[in-house]
This record gives C-alpha cells, sequence and structure tokens, in this order.
C-alpha cells in the first residue's frame, strides 16, 4: 500500500544514479548536478552543517560545497523557524514554521543539499542559553543531534555560531554547544546506544562560521568561484537560495567576482597543518577514498533524457478512496532504455523502450493517510515537537510517496521517481501541476480558531463555516453547530449539497451575550454515515509547495471587560504577520483597513484614531513616502497609534521626536516578567479601562520587543519592565503631545496578545485608541 504524498515537489523526474555508493541528491532544473561513480573502496566526501533557524545557514559555502566540490552537504536546523515574523502573510507559529520549513526545502534544491530539523519549536527570542534549556532540555536537543549525525555520518562538521553569549540568541547558543557535544560524543554507545541511534560515527574536524568575525578565521574560500557548466558562481547560486526564505525578507543579491567567505577551524581528529596554515577545508582528509571534484573541471554528468510521469486523475482523494494514476515514461533520447517496475499486483515488468517514445501504464493509488506536515500530526509536548528524529532528510521524506521505477541505459542503473499530481492548465498562469493530496472526505472549518468578545455586551458576530469535499461524486452535508450559553444562532443545523471536489462556504448568525470567561463554538459535518470535526487550512505561496494544516472545527471565545472609548472611528493601516485589526473588529471597534498608497487621498480628519501595524514601515517604503500625511494628522488633532518596528523608526521623520536602538535591541522576552507602574496616573492605564496588574497575566511569548534605548523628554511613559538580571526598560509605550494629537509608539507585543485572546491587551489597545489627551 502506497503513502501519500507528505511534501509535494516539482513535477521535473528526479534522476538516482544507482550506482554511486552514497546518497544522492535530487537533480534540479535549474542546477544540474555532477554525478559521481565511486569505485569500492570509496566514498563522497560528507559535510554537516548545524544551526538553530531556517536562514541561519551560510548557503555561500553550502552551494560551495554541494554545487562546486561535489561534497554530500547536509544542514540541520534544530528548529523550524516557527517564532518569527512573517513577511508575506498573516501565518505566525506552527504555520509559519510550515511555510519556513518548505522554504528551507526550495533552498536546499537550488544550492544542492539535504535538509535535516530538530524537534525543537521556535517558542520566540531568547537571550541566553539558561533561557532556551528552559523550553528545550539540553539532553532532548543533543539526542535529536546525534540521531542525525549518526545517519548522515559526516567527515566535517560546521557551526554557524559560537556557543558563547555573543551569538545574541539563546536559541544559537545552544545549536553551537549541542553541536560541539554531539561531535564530541557520536562515538559513545554508552550513553547513546547503537539500538537507539544506530551506529557510531565519529566525525574528522570541526569547524565555525568565522564571517561576522573575520578576525578568527583561519580559512578563507572564495565563493565567488565562476563554474562555466553552470554558468553561474556559486555565491550567485547561494543568492538564489537565500532568497527563497521571503518570509523573513532574505532577499539576496547575485554578485560577480571573487567573494569570500570565512571558516575558523575548532578541532581536527586527522593529522593537519596548523589551523592558520590551512589552504583547504580538505587538508588532512584522504581525498583519494573521499570524494570531492572541483565542478569547474569535472561537467555535468549526461544523464539519460528519459522523464517520468504520475497524473492523478483528480486533486483531491478522500481518505480511504482509490486515485487513479496514469504513469509514462518516455525516452526522449537517441538509444533504447530498458525498464522494470514492481505494479499493483507485484507482478514485476521487464520493457524495453525505444528512443523517442515511451510506455505507459494506469495503477490504483490508495493511502491511510491525510497529506498534512508530519510533525503537527500531534500535538507539541511543551516545546518540542511529538514526532520522532529518525535521520531521514526532510527533502528525502517528502518524496515517499513519488512513484519510482528503475531504468537501465548504456550499462547503468538508475531510478526514476517522480511525484503523482493533478496536471490541468489555467488561462492566465498555462501549465499546472498540484501535488495529490489526501484528505478527509469531508473537510469543515471555522474562519477563526480564537476570537475576542467584550463581556457582558452585545454580541453580534457571522460565523462562516467552509466545508471541502473530497468526493468524486455529489454529496449532501448536513453542518450542526453547537453554540455556549448566552449565544443563539439563526440556525443550528443546515444541509447543503457538496459538488464532487467542491468547497462550500455557510455563515451563521451568533447573538446574545457572554459573561467574562473562554467560551466555545463548534461545528460537525454529517456526510455518508460519516461526523467530521476537522479541517485543513491551506497553505500557499508562489515560491513553497502547497501545503496544508489540520484544525478542529472550534472556535474559542475569550470574553473580556473591555470599554471602548465612545464615538470611535479608527483607520488600521496593516503591518507585518499583522492579525491585530480582525481582533478589534471583533471586540465592536468601527475599524477602516487604509493601504499606505491610499493615505494622500484619505480625509483622515474624519478618524478618531489612526494605527499602524507592526513592522510596516520596514516593509512599505510608501507608507515612509507618505508618513507626512500622519504626522500632519497628529498635529492637527489626531491620535496616531504605532505598533512596533526596528531600525527604521530611528530614520529622520518617521517618528515626530527622536529615538535609539541598541544593537541588538532592547527587550523583555519572558511573557511573565515582573511590570512596573512608573506613572500609575497616566491616562493610557486609567480611560477607559482601569489598568491593573493582572491585566498582564496569561501573556505569550514575550513581554515587549525593540524597545528605545534612548528617547527625546517630549515622550511620557508609564510602564517598565525587564528580564531577570536586567535594567529596566521605561520604553514600552512612549506617548507625546505633537502639535494638537497625541502621538503614541507601543513596543509592547500587543500584537501578540490580541490574536491569542489576551484580555489584558485587548483593555490596553483599548485605551490606546481613546481617553484623555497625554500632558
Amino acid at each position: 500500500m502506497k503513502r501519500a504524498i507528505l511534501i509535494a515537489a516539482t513535477a521535473a523526474t528526479g534522476l538516482v544514479p544507482r550506482a554511486s555508493g552514497f546518497p544522492a541528491q535530487t537533480s534540479s532544473a535549474t542546477y544540474p548536478v555532477t554525478v559521481l561513480y565511486a569505485a569500492a573502496d570509496t566514498e563522497q566526501m560528507r559535510v554537516l552543517w548545524i544551526a538553530a533557524h531556517p536562514d541561519d545557514e551560510d548557503t555561500n559555502l553550502i552551494a560551495w560545497l554541494a554545487r562546486g566540490r561535489n561534497v554530500n552537504t547536509a544542514y540541520m536546523s534544530l528548529t523550524r523557524g516557527d517564532g518569527g515574523q512573517n513577511l508575506i502573510g498573516n501565518e505566525l507559529g506552527e504555520a509559519l514554521g510550515v511555510i519556513r520549513t518548505e522554504e528551507l526545502l526550495a533552498a536546499r534544491r537550488i544550492d544542492g543539499a539535504h535538509q535535516y530539523f530538530g524537534r525543537e519549536y521556535d517558542f520566540g527570542f531568547s537571550k541566553t542559553a539558561d533561557e532556551t534549556r528552559k523550553h528545550w532540555p539540553q539532553d532532548s536537543v543533543l539526542r535529536d543531534v546525534i540521531t542525525v549525525m549518526r545517519a548522515f555520518r559526516p567527515h566535517i562538521v560546521i557551526t554557524t555560531f559560537s556557543g558563547t553569549p555573543r551569538d545574541g540568541h539563546g536559541h544559537h547558543q545552544i545549536s553551537a554547544i549541542v553541536a560541539r557535544d554531539a561531535y564530541n560524543m557520536s562515538a559513545d554507545t554508552i550513553r547513546f546506544s547503537v539500538k537507539d541511534f544506530g551506529q557510531p560515527w565519529t566525525p574528522l574536524k570541526l569547524y565555525r562560521l568565522a564571517r561576522f568575525s573575520p578576525q578568527d578565521r583561519t580559512l578563507a574560500i572564495n565563493v565567488g568561484e565562476y563554474n562555466p557548466y553552470l554558468g553561474l558562481s556559486y555565491q550567485e547560486i547561494a543568492a538564489d537560495s537565500r532568497s527563497q526564505h521571503k518570509s523573513q525578507g532574505q532577499g539576496t543579491v547575485r554578485v560577480k567576482g571573487v567573494v569570500l567567505d570565512y571558516l575558523m577551524r575548532e578541532d581536527s581528529r586527522v593529522p593537519a597543518p596548523p589551523a592558520k596554515e590551512e589552504k583547504t577545508i580538505f587538508a588532512g582528509l584522504d581525498t583519494t577514498k573521499l570524494l570531492v571534484h572541483d565542478g569547474r573541471l569535472v561537467p555535468p554528468a549526461a544523464a539519460p533524457t528519459v522523464e517520468m510521469e504520475a497524473l492523478a486523475d483528480r486533486q483531491v482523494l478522500a481518505l480511504g478512496d482509490i486515485a487513479r494514476v496514469t504513469l509514462t515514461i518516455y525516452n526522449r533520447g537517441y538509444e533504447p532504455i530498458r525498464f522494470r517496475h514492481v505494479f499493483d499486483s507485484d507482478a514485476i515488468r521487464d520493457q524495453t523502450i525505444p528512443p523517442d517514445s515511451s510506455f505507459r501504464w494506469i495503477e490504483g493509488y490508495r493511502t491511510s493517510e491525510i497529506t498534512q506536515p508530519w510533525w503537527l500530526a500531534q500535538p507539541r509536548n511543551g516545546d518540542l515537537f511529538n514526532a520522532k528524529v529518525d535521520g531521514v532528510p526532510e527533502d528525502e521524506r517528502a518524496r515517499k510517496g513519488w512513484e519510482r521505477a528503475e531504468i537501465t541505459q548504456s550499462g547503468r542503473t538508475y531510478t526514476l521517481a517522480s511525484p503523482v499530481v493533478f496536471h490541468y492548465v489555467d488561462r492566465v498562469r498555462g501549465d499546472v501541476q498540484r501535488p495529490l493530496i489526501v484528505a478527509p472526505g469531508i473537510s469543515i472549518t471555522l474562519d477563526q480558531a480564537v476570537e475576542m468578545a467584550r463581556a457582558n455586551a452585545p454580541f453580534n458576530q457571522l460565523v462562516k463555516t467552509t466545508l471541502r469535499s473530497a468526493y468524486i461524486d455529489s454529496t449532501p452535508v448536513t453542518v450542526t453547530l453547537s453554540v455556549p450559553r448566552g449565544l443563539a444562532a439563526d440556525s443550528l443545523s443546515r444541509t447543503v449539497m457538496m459538488a464532487p471536489g467542491g468547497t462550500r462556504t455557510l455563515t451563521f448568525r451568533l447573538r446574545g451575550n457572554l459573561p467574562r470567561g473562554v467560551h466555545q463554538v463548534s461545528a460537525t459535518a454529517k456526510a455518508k454515515g460519516n461526523s467530521f470535526e476537522s479541517g485543513y487550512v491551506p497553505i500557499e505561496y508562489p515560491h513553497i509547495n502547497p501545503q496544508r494544516i489540520y484544525r478542529p472545527s472550534t472556535l474559542t471565545i475569550h470574553a473580556a471587560d473591555v470599554v471602548l472609548p465612545a464615538r470611535m472611528n479608527v483607520a488600521y493601516v496593516p503591518g507585518v504577520g499583522d492579525n491585530v485589526a480582525p481582533v478589534l473588529q471583533q471586540l465592536g471597534v468601527p475599524l477602516t483597513i487604509v493601504d499606505p498608497d491610499d493615505i494622500p487621498q484619505r480625509d483622515l480628519s474624519r478618524f478618531t484614531a489612526v494605527v499602524v501595524g507592526p513592522r510596516a514601515y520596514q516593509a512599505s517604503q510608501t507608507l515612509i513616502d507618505n508618513n507626512e500625511y500622519l504626522l500632519s494628522y497628529v498635529r492637527n488633532g489626531g491620535r496616531l497609534v504605532v505598533q512596533y518596528g526596528q531600525a527604521e523608526m530611528q530614520r529622520s521623520g518617521i517618528m515626530p521626536y527622536p529615538i535609539t536602538l541598541k544593537q541588538p535591541a532592547e527587550r523583555v522576552t519572558d511573557e511573565s516578567a515582573p511590570v512596573t507602574f512608573t506613572d500609575p496616573r497616566s491616562p493610557l492605564l486609567n480611560s477607559p479601562n482601569k489598568i491593573t496588574q493582572d491585566d498582564f497575566n496569561g501573556w505569550v511569548q514575550e513581554r515587549s520587543t525593540y524597545m528605545p534605548s534612548t528617547f527625546d523628554p517630549h515622550y511620557r511613559t508609564m510602564l517598565a519592565m525587564n528580564d531577570p538580571g536586567e535594567q529596566a526598560n521605561r520604553a514600552a509605550i512612549l506617548a507625546a503631545t505633537y502639535g494638537r494629537g497625541t502621538y503614541i509608539y507601543v513596543p509592547l507585543a500587543l500584537f501578540r496578545q490580541l490574536p491569542a485572546g489576551v484580555s489584558g491587551g485587548a483593555r490596553i489597545f483599548a485605551n490606546l485608541l481613546g481617553g484623555n489627551t497625554i500632558r
């Protein structure tokens, strides 16, 4: 029984040389791979890079190793980057981790390396290794890295970071500390048994990236070498790879000419020159037995011009059903090929395919697993995913559901591998190939998983329920809604007819009021005698393979005692990864979304407050260009609330009075850090909601981020906070009178609290929108 595709890849057939004697890397249509055929007593050189997050790796050196020297290269990221921000959409947390996983896989398809992950959830910025250990037990992290090291068996290990406080992030420190521990202990079968971790392994050399501390370098490598067979330098390839991290704004320019990258040798177990006298990273290693080839001198092997295609008769397969898949092997070359394949019936067929011809057959495709990110199939255990690190690279795991066949040409045997795709023509995009996904017969989701409401106030909200059918026939589906006491729905049950593979949205109106607390709305779909209580949310961007995240069909409503300023009319300029505006609307704030392009044409005077989302100035040059309109609005009596930004906030003309940020900027990462009210009479702490210490309970991820270290005396402050052992910072909220209006700058992490349903965050935000004038 075949398994479903876990992560879809491009439809180009992968050619895997069987006689190579080492784990082969998938071919890339853009950057051909040199195929090496190893003698029995040789193997390919292997290098493992270890760091903490997606985009912590040095793609320059990875491309030079993998594409330039044909080294079997892999990057292990402890996390999937779940705790970062998102420049391309609103996905945060685990959903962002899915995007960044796919971005790393896209990067590896370009630079030619493998990709591994640990089980560690990125819980956000951490200042120290000790703080990180509270979330990730170091023994657990070490076990993950030992497993990968024994599976991949690297001759050389490279870390990005030093394992010291100068790394600037607790995750970075731990990644380097654990990498060195694994380098030292991977042969220890007493602590790490063969049964649980695989055969012991001893890496031979350990390096650290010195690009950011060139004074420490012991080796310089010209990653700007030009490869005539690729038509690019390795830096140019690396720039394309790095630019796949679009959610993090990592677009990188191609640079021609000499580009030096630096390493520092930290250890060698082989006879090698003194570290500062090394001329190559391979010094001391027997390159007659560990294969290394200069890609500029060895052209890509002439792989057989054979392609395999696996086309499904539908895009979505209902769990338990069988899809019809048409498989075709095309011989587009000048020589016959022999083809061997194990069919559904377990029969083995040998077939000769002449030049310029093809062989086609049809198979049934069935699976017992839905298509989803495999590490999310079970809930997390704290800040560790409940998914075993088994030493299988993520890129190979993504190909587990591919169709495969063996071909032989000119005495060499290859394995053809192709994903199962649904192929169609879009009148605008042209040829489109989408991976076959496996889903429940009916998927049901509510448009939000978490919402907020004002307690004991009129509640009147629309709840959208989305149904997606994976059945190939028209199917009646009955949706039943369950609502908490205090709410009533316009109907609790509806039946609709779902078209084959169709999508329908049902909208229910809920009215009533809710007491303070947490309440739940749930929806159930019934079809063909089965009940469905979960569904998927698609994650689709042009630069990555599509994914789907499953969640229960429930809506959690946090009802909070929030009083809104009278007669509000708020304009909201969205920021990065910004989910604040919908929560304000749920609380009853009259709100208009304003695009930065539209600011000059808007009559801002009709708004009682204008809110700018987090990192909006960083993401939009147009907003910077139009900022004077916002400042003029304040001078004329308006109220401007700007959520946190980064270094761009120091630029002249962005804020009415200057601030400075340290590098790295100050922040309070302990979400339960004590908060001191330095000006308890401030209107922002008293009107319309009386803010107390209770309003800082239950916060998530952090208190405040990118806090100014100094600020102009025009700004008033009212809160002070700090992480343990640090000096208090008073810049969580800065408020100033500017002209006849009020300007408020908010590093306080309200952008995380509102989407998480934290009542104190909502009460503070309501105060920022109105109340008494700051004097």
